[in-house]
């Protein structure tokens, strides 16, 4: 092969491997931030299977509690005869509602745990993309180390300007690599708080229904309208949990993500409910419902906020980055036109031997 084709094919190939190495650039940072946000997937549901297991054995042993009182027929008339009803129907209620208690804070652990793992069945699946543009941006820096080692043997001091732009160039490809991390992290971020706005949405949905069962409730809705309005302070706490575990794992991905205020979803009691209901009881909830709305409302507002500074923060090194994929492009751009002059000194027997 004729050096003019020697000069040719290695500063074709050397073109073609940068531009390969610049369209994967991306991918190596991001990842590495998608494997942690993966990793922190898989702890919260480590964690929370470990939760479970917990609020498990609690269960059973607060239903064993209260299906004993509530069968409990001697303590019932010995109760009666000492004229000490409402001491029976408190510890009756006490009973009910711990046991209900631990049940929907095991049913909510479980929406929370298939919550996570959806997210985390949808991580993995594209995981796999950024794993073959990481391995195409490995190879393509492989081949070009290759490509140098063919041409250049061993160290190339009559080359420093090509040295001096090679140096140059892996500085700002860290600074890239260091930048895009961040941008990844921040974008992550926002998306999992995104989500969590989804949850709080639901959540404010559902406790308005809620009050409004809790109205109907107050006029007579009966014991209909008390089933509904469970069901849906059921639903509004469990999204609630699932929204807290989602800005809590945002935290952990950006440090510029806060917490929420906290938030405690009212509860009924089937005791109370069914069996002691009246226009006082119904008052005295809805009361804990408005309370609880208020709480949510708040909470909300805060999460709108978080949402559009991590927006603003991610946007920021958006074009932060922006400016430094310019300045590597025109490192690498630099360096190219430094190797092309080598290639023409080694190979045409100028410059140093092949």
């Amino acid at each position: 092969m004729s050096v003019e084709n020697k000069i040719q094919a290695a500063t074709s190939q050397n073109s073609r491997l940068l531009a390969i190495l610049s369209e994967t650039d991306y991918a190596p940072p991001a990842l590495d931030q998608h494997k942690r946000y993966i990793g922190d997937l898989q702890n919260e549901i480590q964690k929370l299977d470990n939760h479970i297991q917990s609020l498990e054995a609690n269960r059973a042993k607060e239903l064993k509690e209260h299906e004993k009182y509530r069968d409990s027929n001697m303590k019932r008339f010995a109760y009666k005869l000492s004229g000490k009803t409402d001491k029976f129907q408190a510890r009756a209620s006490k009973e009910e509602r711990e046991y209900f208690d631990a049940l929907q804070d095991e049913h909510r652990a479980k929406e929370t745990r298939a919550d996570l793992s959806h997210r985390l069945a949808e991580a993995n699946t594209a995981r796999s993309d950024l794993e073959r543009a990481s391995t195409t941006h490995r190879l393509a820096q492989t081949d070009l180390a290759a490509l140098y080692a063919s041409i250049f043997d061993g160290p190339t001091p009559g080359f420093p300007d090509e040295d001096a732009k090679e140096r140059s160039a892996g500085a700002a490809l860290q600074r890239y690599h260091d930048l895009r991390a961040r941008t990844e992290a921040e974008g992550q971020a926002v998306r999992i708080l995104d989500a969590a706005q989804g949850k709080m949405r639901g959540a404010l949905a559902s406790m308005g229904e809620a009050a409004s069962y809790s109205r109907m409730d107050m006029f007579g809705g009966g014991t209909m309208a008390d089933m509904m309005e469970r069901s849906a302070l059921g639903r509004a706490e469990t999204l609630v949990a699932q929204c807290q575990t989602q800005v809590a794992q945002a935290q952990r991905m950006s440090a510029g993500v806060r917490g929420l205020p906290p938030v405690d979803i009212a509860r009924g009691s089937l005791m109370s409910d069914v069996f002691f209901d009246n226009v006082f009881t119904d008052m005295a909830f809805h009361d804990k419902i408005k309370q609880s709305m208020g709480e949510l409302q708040r909470a909300a507002g805060v999460l709108a906020q978080q949402v559009d500074e991590a927006r603003q923060r991610c946007a920021g090194l958006e074009r932060e980055l922006d400016v430094v994929a310019m300045a590597l492009e025109e490192s690498r751009s630099a360096l190219q036109e430094a190797r092309e002059v080598a290639f023409e000194q080694v190979l045409g027997g100028r410059g140093g031997g092949v």
